[in-house]
């Protein structure tokens, strides 16, 4: 993560820690996703109790989710019901993720982690931009630049429009400076690939704990 910018994780950290309890999130933990190294702010669900419980991790396969999306939670769904190729996908579908009883299958996961924020380092504001806006359809973002870029201005405005938080985080004494609030997330609908963002959010950091 340090070659990917000049900011060092830890600072990301500190930084992540001035937005955490504006958007319910506990905890911050580092991870990759869309190819992006980044700090999450997060909050793990009462499903990833339930999972621990179980046995059953992270459920990575896009055709699982979408099955499970299109179930009900909690209520029991007649087999006779299921297509001949959600019948497939739910012969590989591990255990924990639903229940089959009574010729009925009945979805028991849910998501198991939420995601606040993504704060992600850079070294040029205009690859802040872009890194941060693979997680549009997914949390609030925002980069961290380890100091002000001569056309600050310029960096307010295009921010701003992308809904994009701005932090000049140095590694000094001097704590961290928010320059552009990151805008709200707001979810128009929940998708299989957004589910997909949070199971592979909460492998990375189940692992890292």
């Amino acid at each position: 993560m340090r070659g990917a910018a000049e900011v060092c994780p830890e600072t990301v950290s500190e930084a992540a820690s001035v937005f955490s309890a504006g958007i319910g999130s506990d905890a911050q933990s580092r991870v990759v996703l869309q190819g992006v190294p980044a700090v999450f702010s997060y909050r793990l669900e009462a499903e990833a109790g339930r999972r621990r419980r179980a046995g059953l991790g992270a459920i990575t396969s896009p055709d699982i989710l979408q099955f499970l999306l299109g179930l009900p939670v909690g209520v029991p769904v007649p087999l006779a019901a299921l297509t001949r190729p959600e019948r497939s996908v739910l012969r590989s579908a591990a255990d924990g993720a639903l229940l089959v009883e009574d010729q009925c299958v009945i979805r028991l996961a849910e998501p198991p982690v939420a995601v606040g924020l993504a704060m992600v380092p850079v070294r040029a504001w205009r690859r802040g931009l872009e890194h941060a806006g693979r997680f549009a359809p997914f949390c609030s973002r925002a980069m961290v630049l380890r100091r002000p870029p001569r056309d600050l201005e310029v960096l307010r405005m295009e921010a701003d429009f992308y809904g994009i938080g701005v932090v000049i985080a140095g590694e000094g004494a001097e704590p961290p400076e928010l320059v552009v609030p990151p805008a709200p997330f707001h979810r128009n609908r929940f998708t299989a690939a957004g589910w997909l963002f949070l199971e592979e959010t909460y492998r990375q950091v189940t692992r890292s704990s």
